[in-house]
């Protein structure tokens, strides 16, 4: 635990060192989740993302998965996710990204201690639209994230994230890790099968080509049917 607060404090410190554009947006999320045998849900996110002070679309997405508990304490989660992102000149791609999230997490008393690791493949185009369009961009994604049961409806949070690069096609020499994103938020249940959610993230890039620094406010709802 030491160790993992010391890494903590050194990723958050360091990534100051750095000249950032800087941008507050909002997230908002709609999730829908569906059991379809014991153990297995099948899953559908919708995400609003906006930039610019909240003025304008950066993206919108549609996540369509499925959760597998292989037991109390792993989950496995394979989602498709298809991504309208504003680019540069103010027209608007498609990606299409393929994740794998391996979820472990332990409830000690009132407190949830998780950790949720994700390889991450995305590509920016199909077919023969560019060059590259083909060849993906990988990632590792680390998220650890500490709950606490407050109340029966109130969970509050605290999370962050450490993201490695594993390759880039148009950058094919650079890799590690380039971002770094920390999380305080709460969820509220609002009875067995809806759920709301606020939370401030606070994100930072660097050894990325024009990099960004974040102030997000999200917002999240999620239905949930046995």
């Amino acid at each position: 635990m030491k160790k993992l607060t010391a890494l903590f404090l050194f990723l958050f410190c360091s990534s100051f060192s750095f000249a950032q554009t800087e941008d507050f947006g909002s997230w908002m999320t709609a999730s829908f989740s569906k059991g379809v045998v014991k153990g297995l849900d099948f899953t559908v996110d919708q995400e609003l993302r906006l930039k610019d002070n909240l003025q304008s679309i950066n993206l919108l997405y549609t996540n369509i998965g499925f959760d597998y508990k292989l037991n109390k304490y792993i989950k496995i989660s394979p989602v498709y996710r298809f991504i309208d992102k504003h680019k540069s000149d103010d027209s608007y791609g498609i990606r299409h990204r393929l994740m794998l999230d391996v979820a472990f997490k332990i409830k000690p008393g009132k407190f949830t201690l998780g950790y949720r690791a994700r390889f991450q493949s995305e590509w920016r185009s199909w077919g023969y639209a560019s060059e590259l369009g083909n060849v993906p961009e990988l990632y590792l994604r680390n998220l650890f994230k500490v709950q606490y049961k407050l109340t029966d409806n109130w969970s509050p949070y605290v999370a962050t994230e450490i993201r490695f690069q594993i390759s880039n096609p148009r950058i094919p020499y650079h890799n590690g890790f380039d971002r770094t994103r920390f999380m305080a938020g709460t969820s509220y249940d609002i009875n067995d099968h809806n759920t709301a959610g606020i939370y401030f993230l606070y994100q930072k890039e660097w050894n990325v080509v024009d990099p960004q620094t974040l102030y997000i406010l999200g917002l999240e709802y999620s239905l949930s049917i046995d």
